[in-house]
C-alpha cells in the first residue's frame, strides 16, 4: 500500500472525526430528543399582517383641470393611493363629458408621437425658419388622424328610418347606433358597396323592414352629424 493511500485513509478518519464531534455540541442539527434540547411551546400572540394585493408602483393618472377644461394624463407621486383619491380621480373623469374625454385620449396619442418624433431643433436654433415649419405641419396632421380615430372608436354612427304614416305624412325615428370600426364613418358619402360600415347599415335596414313593412329609407349620418347617406331596403 502507497503512502497516498495511507494519508488518504488519515483524512478521512479525521474529518469523520471533527464532524462527530461537531454534531455532539450543536444543539440545532440534534434528532435526539432529549429533556434538555427540546424547546419549550413559546406562547407568541396570533398576529395577521395583510398585504397589498398588488404592489402599485408610481403610476399615471387622469386629472381634470377646472381652469383650463381639459384633462391631462400626469405622474402620481404617491405609492399606494388611498381610495378616497381614486375615487375622487374617478368620478371626475367620468363627469367631464364625452367630448372632453375623447380630446383627452387624441392628446395622449399626440404625446407618445411627440417621443418618437421629437422637434428637429430648438426654438433658438440657427435654422429654426426652415425645419420647424414642417414638424409643425406634421405634427398638426397627426392630431388629426388621432382625433378621427379617437372618433371613429368611441362615437357611434346613428342610423335613423323614415317611416310611413299615411299618403302624405312620414316620421323619422332612430334605428340603430352603428360603431365604426376603420374610420369609414367620416366619409359615409364616398363609400362604396364593399364598405364593412355600408353592409352593416344595409343588413340593418333589411332586418329593420322585415319587421316594419312601412319603413321607406334609412339615413346613416357621419361623425359630425352633418352629411347622411340614404339606403334602400332591398325588399323594396
Amino acid at each position: 500500500m502507497g503512502h497516498s493511500s495511507v494519508r488518504l485513509k488519515v483524512r478521512r478518519r479525521k474529518v469523520a472525526n471533527l464532524a462527530a464531534q461537531s454534531r455532539q455540541h450543536t444543539v440545532r442539527n440534534n434528532t435526539i430528543k432529549t429533556a434538555e434540547n427540546i424547546p419549550a411551546k413559546a406562547d407568541w400572540p396570533e398576529q395577521k399582517h395583510p398585504q397589498h394585493k398588488s404592489m402599485m408602483k408610481a403610476h399615471m393618472e387622469w386629472i381634470y383641470n377646472k381652469e383650463t377644461h381639459k384633462t391631462d394624463k400626469v405622474h402620481v407621486a404617491s405609492t399606494f393611493p388611498t381610495k378616497k383619491y381614486v375615487d375622487i380621480q374617478k368620478s371626475l373623469w367620468k363627469n367631464i363629458g364625452k367630448a372632453a374625454k375623447m380630446e383627452a385620449y387624441a392628446q395622449d396619442k399626440l404625446k407618445k408621437w411627440e417621443k418618437k418624433h421629437p422637434k428637429p431643433c430648438p426654438d433658438d436654433d440657427l435654422f429654426k425658419d426652415e425645419m420647424i415649419p414642417a414638424w409643425e405641419a406634421e405634427k398638426e396632421q397627426a392630431l388629426i388622424h388621432f382625433r378621427d380615430f379617437v372618433v371613429s372608436m368611441f362615437d357611434k354612427l346613428p342610423l335613423s328610418g323614415r317611416f310611413k304614416q299615411s299618403d302624405s305624412k312620414y316620421v323619422e325615428k332612430p334605428v340603430a347606433e352603428i360603431k365604426d370600426i376603420n374610420g369609414d364613418g367620416h366619409r359615409v358619402n364616398e363609400l362604396d358597396k364593399n364598405s364593412k360600415l355600408l353592409k352593416k347599415a344595409q343588413e340593418i335596414t333589411d332586418k329593420t323592414h322585415a319587421k316594419h313593412i312601412n319603413l321607406v329609407s334609412t339615413n346613416l349620418k357621419d361623425h359630425k352629424r352633418k352629411k347622411g347617406r340614404v339606403l334602400l331596403p332591398k325588399a323594396a
